[in-house]
């Protein structure tokens, strides 16, 4: 008697649906990957204002131009003046000579025909004035 010998390997249609897999995965990837790289550009330019020495004492119209300069170094082209401005918000601090500046808006992709991606962008932080030592 012959001992049956154990199947080895992958099949073909296992081999189809793997490489199936792999694609969607790549195609979805390829998809977000422009919008969460935005987010991350957005998010330097976002620090790099609120680590700008006596940042407090900066008008809006001033910040929404230095973010915009930002942007034009990181190639973060969703922007301009008008729109920036809309998005941003800068409220005094109570008893304090600091400000609080935040960003909020929502970037839209498409995904697969009518299916979006919806990234919501939503940061503030502490715009603080010269330090008195």
């Amino acid at each position: 008697m012959k001992a049956l010998q154990r199947q080895r390997g992958i099949s073909l249609s296992g081999l189809i649906m793997g490489c199936v897999i792999l694609g969607v995965v790549a195609l979805v990837g390829m998809k977000l990957f422009p919008l969460y790289n935005e987010k991350m550009k957005v998010d330097t330019a976002f620090a790099k204002v609120l680590n700008t020495a006596e940042s407090a004492r900066l008008s809006k119209g001033e910040i929404v131009q230095l973010i915009l300069r930002e942007f034009d170094v990181s190639d973060v082209d969703r922007f301009d003046t008008p729109s920036l401005s809309k998005i941003i918000t800068v409220e005094n601090m109570r008893n304090s000579p600091n400000k609080v500046l935040r960003m909020a808006y929502e970037i839209r992709g498409d995904l697969f025909g009518d299916l979006d991606v919806v990234l919501t962008y939503d940061r503030s932080g502490e715009l603080r004035a010269a330090s008195t030592d």
